[in-house]
Formats: structure tokens, sequence, C-alpha cells
């Protein structure tokens, strides 16, 4: 159960049972909570005691702020109201060591801040990637490239104490009005009781770990007769459809290759369900859609001489869970595709925040140290390039010895090594200030919407002029046709 509450000081005076609890409490209705997460070997996130956790509250409008509650305050532990523009890395791990402190309520701040947060990790799914002591080592854990400069790792600390984020002004208003009312010190000494305080409850059964919490819920299902489940997995589904007909219960001939666009579905904020990924995934998740829905109505689509696999994976945020699930099927032959089936590959990779409204072609250079990939690689280069003419979207590459951003394509390149290209909106550091953030989720306009279907429409149609069919042109003239 997730629950923000306002105690409200209880004046004294009679009244009706009925009405106890609606003059002692005010309901907060506008929160997102932080929540706990597990992996293999650690629990990261927040998460409140079984009851709840109440403290007094305690504004912080500045740094200064923070010392009553820490350490002067009469009347731990402390609830702490945020001031959003406050929400660092420096501020909650100040917070998390202190047995001063029950909670802290973030107040949510719009426009986001313009030097940007993210509470995402500064080399995203690090250690999961093609890059590894065996393999690029001068590349492993983004070394001499920062892809995410201003994550803080939030997101991967454990916190002690319940943490919401209250999106409604008004709501953040009443909580600020009952503190100045009650529990700002008067005359140089410190308040008295009653005081304004808040509760958080946003308790779950999850510890430890992944293996652990599996036990715990597989024991439960064992021996008890109404089983109490501690922990779900993160569930999902890939999507993915193709151009032509593949018999999903069959297998494609080993000698037929496709080629394999793919984009991600998901992200993640700190704060539960509350950043949108507008940059992250949604830009890049409309494009590619945008461009399957054009190709498949294209004139002459069906007499092209190679199949085009689109997969929209789900669960990358995470170790590249989507995948990874995909090319362990595929290596299972539980899949109607082998990775030997790839001819090549296209990634969309974050597209929405263009500068100049050029796209960059990011490659690996390692593989590329093979004559026939780095033939190949050059040829599809060269395709986008071709395919990019009248587009109004240029397309660059940042250089040979630059790595890969996190993509899904490194991942299928840790099992074969595969020609491919990750189109994206940023050179080297992502543009995207606000990676994962939560607080302030981005948004995709109007106009970038309808550039967004033709990014997808060049790169695809670039692969299949790379296979050098003549139909490409009958294709880009549907595409510009139905995108006016």
């Amino acid at each position: 159960m997730l629950r923000a509450l306002l105690l409200a000081a209880l004046a004294a005076g009679s009244c009706s049972g009925n009405s106890v609890e609606r003059k002692i409490y005010i309901p907060l209705n506008r929160t997102a909570p932080c929540v706990r997460l597990l992996n293999a070997t650690h629990q990261i996130g927040c998460q409140s005691s079984l009851s709840g956790d109440t403290g007094v509250i305690h504004v912080v409008e500045n740094a200064t702020d923070l010392d009553w509650a820490l350490s002067t305050g009469p009347h731990p532990p402390y609830m702490i109201l945020l001031d959003g523009k406050l929400f660092s890395r420096e501020i909650l791990m100040r917070l998390k060591g202190n047995p001063r402190i029950s909670g802290l309520a973030v107040a949510a701040v719009s426009p986001a801040p313009s030097g940007g947060f993210s509470p995402g990790l500064k080399c995203p799914n690090d250690g999961f990637g093609v890059y590894s002591q065996d393999y690029g080592p001068q590349f492993s854990h983004c070394n001499g490239s920062a892809w995410n400069p201003a994550g803080s790792g939030l997101s991967y600390e454990d916190f002690p104490f319940p943490i919401f984020l209250l999106e409604d002004a008004n709501e953040t208003q009443v909580i600020k009005e009952c503190y100045r009312a009650h529990n700002v010190p008067r005359e140089g000494s410190a308040p008295q009781f009653p005081l304004c305080a808040m509760q958080l409850l946003a308790h779950m059964h999850a510890a430890a770990s992944t293996v652990t919490c599996m036990r715990r819920s597989s024991l439960q299902s064992t021996f008890s007769i109404n089983p109490e489940i501690v922990c779900d997995p993160l569930l999902d589904y890939n999507v993915w459809s193709s151009l032509h007909p593949i018999n999903s219960s069959g297998k494609v001939d080993p000698g037929q290759q496709l080629i394999l666009a793919a984009t991600r579905l998901d992200s993640h904020s700190f704060f539960w369900n509350v950043a949108p990924g507008a940059e992250a995934s949604v830009g890049s998740f409309v494009a590619l859609l945008a461009a399957a829905e054009a190709l498949q109505a294209a004139p002459g689509s069906r007499r092209l001489p190679r199949n085009v696999l689109f997969a929209f994976f789900q669960g990358e945020t995470f170790d590249y869970i989507g995948s990874s699930r995909m090319v362990f099927d595929m290596e299972q032959e539980k899949f109607p595709l082998r990775l030997e089936n790839i001819g090549a590959f296209l990634e969309l990779g974050q597209v929405s925040l263009r500068q100049d409204s050029v796209l960059w072609m990011h490659t690996d250079p390692v593989s590329r140290q093979n004559r026939s990939v780095d033939s190949q690689v050059r040829d599809l280069l060269a395709a986008l390039v071709n395919s990019s003419s009248g587009s109004g979207v240029s397309v660059r590459e940042p250089g040979f010895s630059q790595p890969l951003p996190p993509s899904s394509f490194q991942r299928f390149l840790r099992s074969r090594r595969l020609p491919g290209v990750v189109l994206s909106d940023h050179r080297a550091a992502f543009q995207n200030k606000a990676g994962n953030a939560g607080r302030a989720g981005n948004s995709v306009t109007g106009k970038k919407m309808g550039i967004l279907g033709v990014l997808g429409g060049l790169g695809v149609l670039g692969i299949l002029q790379w296979v050098k069919n003549r139909e490409c042109q009958e294709c880009w003239e549907c595409w510009e046709f139905r995108n006016g």
C-alpha cells in the first residue's frame, strides 16, 4: 500500500468519533513513491516500515535548513519536505545515514533545472554490454566515454526510509502552511507540541536479493494455505513483427538473411511511473512503429528480396533483459530465427533531441577490425547517407575509434559479430540531461513527432538500399506521400 498523509496538529475540544480522523489526517492524493527493486545480489530503492513512518515536518528550501533536522532540532525523527531544486545525490546521501530522518517528500519543480539531473548511472548497463576485458578492453566501463555525465546513481542506492514525490503544488502548499503555523521556531526557541507531522506508507515485503525473495515466495506457496507473494518479477514481453510473414512455430532457412530493426520500449524513473521516457524510448518507438506501418503499405514491399524484422525490446534499462532473452531464444532455437539469419542490424536510440537536424551513426570499432564486417558496415553507412538525401535530416559518423553507446545491439554482438548501426541524436554524451529523472518528465512536441517518422523511414530504407533493391525508391516515394 502506498499512501502519504499529513497529520495536522490536533486542537483541543470536543468532536464526534467520525470526524476525529478528518481533524487529524489530511490525505495527499497526488504522490509518486520511490519503490524497492532487487537484483541477484542487492536491493535498491526505498520503502517504509510495515505501518508507515511518521516524523515532524521540516521544510528545507536551502542546504543550511538541513542542520536543524540532522543535528539541532529537539523533536526527531523528522520528515523532510525538500524543494525539488535541491534534490541531488549530495543532499540525499546526507539524509540516508542519519537516524534522525524518517522520510522524505520532494516537491515537484517545473521547469526542470537547466543543468540537468539524472538518477541513473554515468555508464548505463555497465558490465552487461559487449565491451569487457576480453573484447575491446579499452572501451570497457565506458572508459573515455561518459555517456550519461549527469548520472548520480541515486536509482541504485538503498534508502532505509520512504521517499515520495509531491506532484500537486496545492498539497505542497498545505504542508508548508501547517509547518509555518506549528513547527517554525519562535523568538529563538524550539516549537512546542502540538506539532505538524507527516506519515509516509510504502512498505514492501521484498528484501535482500532476487534469489532470497524468490525463495521466500516459493516457501510461502509450498507450505501456506493463503500464500503471500513477497516479490513480483519484472515481467513483460518483447514485441516483434516482420514485413514478410514468418511462421512463428517454424524455422527460417539458415541461408536466408534479413534486416533486424530494433529499439527499446521501457524507461525507468526514480519515482514510480512519473517520467514518460520521451527521449529515452518513446521517440525511437514512435519512429520505428511509423516506419513499420509505412513500409508495410508501400507498393512493392512484398517483392523485396530481404525480410525486415521489427523488434521492440522490453526491460533494456535493467541489464538488457529484453534483447538478452531474444538472443538466448535464438541460440536455443526457441525462436523462428537464428543469429545467422541476421544480415544487418539497425537500432534507433535516443533520437528526439537532435541539434541542427543531425543524427549520428554509431558502429563497433572492434568488430570492424574484421575486413568482411568492416566492408559490410561501410556499405551500410553509405546507404544511410544516401537515404537521408532530401529528408531534411543529415547523418554523420562520430569517428572510427569511438565505441557503441549503451544499446541492444551490444547484446547481439556479444554472441555474434554482426554489421550494424545505432542511430542517435548524440555524438558522445547523451543530449538528454534528465535521463530516468522521474521528477520532471521530458516531452516531445508534435513537430518532433512528425520528424520522428521520417527518421525511422530513412533508417530502414537505408538498409534496404544496402541490399541494392530497385524498389527502395518506390518505397521512399510512398513514405513521402504518407507523411506529407
